[in-house]
């Protein structure tokens, strides 16, 4: 018995049809985003080289701890916008750490800390957690933070930040190039350490033979044209600014040297490795009205903020 479809008919099988698509579409974008593997953890473990101990706390603790870390003048100095875009950043890289430990690396994403003896994370200048008492602003822009995550090509991103800019930041993958002249009347934008030969001999390691003469210790340079030391020679060895301001202990990568009374002085400028968010610069621009979401673009345009 053949049997006609009357339009009633039709229409009703063509909006099951289209109920059945939707469902289906709705169901592949869940599985696709519960695959990125980036959920929040509620707990994580750290471990601090300063006590060699591994401790286990909370993850809303742990970005506290960190956030509170990464600011130079005290919590209270900072407006509560700043201190949300600073905390998605954390967040971002801290989700990047925990969905990449153990892969092999490649830009735009720099290596992930794998000496940590077990534990999620290690204190260190990325996460440079402190137990100290969270003021409220703090902790109520970390959690309105949590959820919110700058991602590039869908991943979580080890969000580039530094403390002050040496008054324009260098491009990298993640983040252009941009000027922030704010940073320069800073307080601790310049900073100043000293050394002896014996010292620098010490801390660097060098191989050959240096000229008898000190001062013709450091040899040729190259600088970013944001004032970056790019490398450096040493005797027949080559340094960058990252490389020095680890050896030595220094604020910047933003380094310059001068001899004098048998010393080696090295002046830097801005307060970190000069890449990314300034958070001294996030400050300014919250106190001038913008947003965590507008500061953030700013400094990760080529990035979207995902809410989880």
């Amino acid at each position: 018995m053949n049997r006609k479809f009357t339009p009633k008919k039709l229409t009703i099988v063509s909006g099951i049809a289209l109920v059945l698509l939707v469902a289906l579409i709705v169901i592949l974008i869940f599985v696709s985003r519960s695959g990125r593997e980036s959920a929040i953890p509620s707990r994580v473990t750290l471990y601090r080289p300063e006590t060699s101990e591994i401790v286990t706390l909370s993850y809303e603790d742990f970005l506290c701890g960190c956030v509170a870390g990464l600011l130079p003048e005290g919590q209270s100095q900072y407006n509560a916008e700043a201190l949300r875009a600073i905390a998605i950043a954390e967040n971002s890289r801290a989700l990047y750490v925990l969905n990449n430990r153990g892969a092999a690396f490649t830009a735009p994403y720099a290596k992930v800390e794998a000496v940590n003896f077990g534990a999620d994370f290690v204190t260190n200048a990325d996460f440079p957690y402190i137990s100290t008492e969270i003021s409220v602003t703090l902790r109520t822009a970390v959690q309105n933070a949590m959820n919110s995550v700058l991602r590039f090509n869908e991943e979580p991103i080890n969000a580039p930040m530094c403390k002050i800019s040496a008054g324009r930041t260098d491009e990298d993958a993640l983040s252009p190039s941009v000027a922030l002249p704010c940073d320069i009347d800073e307080k601790g934008f310049e900073s100043r350490m000293a050394f002896t030969p014996d010292e620098i001999l010490s801390a660097l390691h060098n191989k050959g033979v240096l000229s008898a003469d000190c001062s013709n210790w450091f040899g040729k340079s190259a600088y970013s044209d944001s004032g970056t030391l790019m490398f450096i020679e040493f005797g027949e060895m080559k340094y960058t600014g990252a490389e020095l301001k680890r050896l030595l202990g220094l604020r910047s990568t933003a380094i310059t040297i001068q001899f004098a009374e048998d010393k080696f002085c090295f002046i830097c400028r801005g307060f970190g490795e000069n890449r990314g968010m300034s958070i001294s610069a996030a400050n300014f621009l919250a106190k001038t009205g913008k947003t965590a979401e507008e500061i953030l673009a700013v400094f990760y345009p080529n990035c979207e903020i995902v809410r989880e």
